[in-house]
């Protein structure tokens, strides 16, 4: 056992390093991060080892774990970095789970160190039980098949070379090698998922099939290898039906998503939430049907939260994903004179002469109006009048005659002079002062803003 396992190890870091190479350890000073560090150390590959060790603050013995971890890296000499956080404290704050605040700042720390230090990989010592706890635990949340899918050996900057052994062969392997680890007491209290599925749910169900691991093995092996089907046949839809505004805010065109089968639109939603915004906000396919069933609902527009920090809003034919909490920017400006014009992300040009052939200008009867010209956001209430009407129309009902969606409304500059609005950039109407073309005595307006404008230009396409 001891040397098939330190070979085997040892054949999984050859596949991913190179002598010499840097690297980063999660040391917890437990049984499965002391065998990755002994074999690590052993390596022919003289690797340049960087261990973490991340004090929760969970349990009684934290101080005394850390203390164990401090003396195991001095006496192997090997760089140690020490986090502190009250995690308990820290998941109160964000309305969230001790576990998953756990692994969230884990991983920061993690990855913070690799940065800093330059190493190639963060090494984790997750093993084969890990992989039956973590199955069971995205089975009862309700994942899709992608969620159910395996650890992997290799995900990003994180490589897993133990997760083909069983936690059994590790404590085998530790015990021949004469070495000392930590128990972890709280690894028992099931009032954790993840303890209570080990403690509790697996050995009921090993004793209607002893060989549960090797099923669950084979079963993701199978999920993996459909996944792969699945990604290849939808590879190429999921880019031209969602289209990136910002890097929190997409849009897709429902027409274009209800042209789809439910499964293919399931299967994209689900992965671009997965894709888009990792395992932070955990999406259960329960969440993907709810965002179907409105899809397909007869209302104009909708929004609700499908997380804390996920915004879901329908539009009349359009779907609007905003992934992190968003407020629509406050536009206002006092425009006094000819120029250039800067509000947030907004650049408005004033013109009555040399027009840029790069910008698209709007023309307006100057003799009809006069500076000062604000902008500012829709409100309600506001009116308009537009060419051959006698009195002005109130913007609500432009917006609706347009079909432009709720979740944009707030966005849109509004032109105003002397009290009475002129303009709505991104809606193409005729208002009482606009002409079809320059003229003597007008003036062109011009606005450039780099989302706004790519969330206008998915919306008319």
């Amino acid at each position: 056992m001891r040397r098939n396992l330190f070979q085997s190890i040892s054949s999984e870091l050859e596949k991913y390093l190179k002598k010499g190479d840097k690297v980063v350890i999660g040391l917890s000073g437990g049984r499965d991060s002391v065998a990755l560090l002994h074999t690590l150390i052993r390596s022919p590959l003289a690797l340049s080892i960087f261990a973490c060790h991340f004090n929760h603050y969970l349990r009684k013995n934290s101080e005394t774990d850390q203390k164990f971890v401090e003396s195991l890296c001095r006496a192997n000499k090997i760089p140690l970095y020490v986090k502190k956080l009250d995690i308990k404290r820290a998941s109160r704050h964000l309305n969230k789970g001790i576990e998953e605040t756990g692994r969230v700042f884990r991983r920061k720390f993690l990855e913070n160190i690799q940065m800093s230090t330059g190493s190639k990989h963060i090494l984790l010592a997750h093993h084969s039980d890990d992989q039956i706890e973590t199955f069971f635990m995205r089975l009862l949340r309700g994942s899709s098949l992608k969620g159910l899918q395996s650890i992997k050996i290799l995900e990003g900057p994180y490589f897993r070379p133990m997760i083909s052994f069983t936690k059994n062969q590790i404590t085998d392997f530790l015990i021949s090698e004469n070495l000392d680890w930590i128990e972890d007491e709280s690894n028992s209290d099931i009032k954790y998922t993840r303890n209570n599925i080990r403690e509790n749910l697996i050995p009921l169900l090993k004793q209607f099939n002893p060989n549960l691991n090797s099923i669950i093995s084979n079963t993701l092996q199978m999920i993996a290898e459909q996944n792969k089907y699945i990604d290849e046949r939808l590879s190429g839809l999921e880019p031209s039906l969602i289209k990136e505004v910002s890097d929190y805010e997409f849009v897709a065109s429902i027409q274009d998503i209800l042209n789809l089968s439910d499964f293919e639109i399931k299967e994209i939603l689900y992965r671009f939430f997965l894709t888009k915004i990792g395992p932070k906000d955990f999406i259960s396919f329960r969440n993907i049907d709810d965002i179907l069933r409105l899809i397909k609902s007869s209302s104009a527009s909708w929004e609700f939260l499908l997380t804390n920090n996920i915004k879901i809003e329908k539009g009349y034919n359009f779907l609007c994903i905003k992934t992190q909490k968003y407020m629509d920017p406050v536009l206002d400006l006092n425009i006094l004179c000819e120029g250039v014009w800067e509000n947030d992300n907004l650049e408005i040009k004033i013109t009555k002469e040399n027009f840029d052939d790069n910008l698209n200008y709007v023309f307006f009867d100057l003799s009809k109006m006069k500076f000062p010209i604000s902008v500012r956001n829709f409100q309600d209430g506001d009116r308009m009048k537009l060419k051959g009407m006698r009195s002005p129309k109130k913007l609500q009902d432009i917006f609706i005659d347009n079909k432009i969606p709720r979740f944009i409304r707030a966005r849109l500059p509004v032109f105003e002079s002397e009290g009475k609005i002129f303009h709505i950039h991104g809606v193409n109407i005729n208002s009482s002062l606009r002409l079809k073309t320059y003229q003597e005595n007008s003036i062109g307006i011009s606005v450039k803003s780099t989302k706004l404008d790519k969330l206008i230009q998915n919306i008319n396409s």
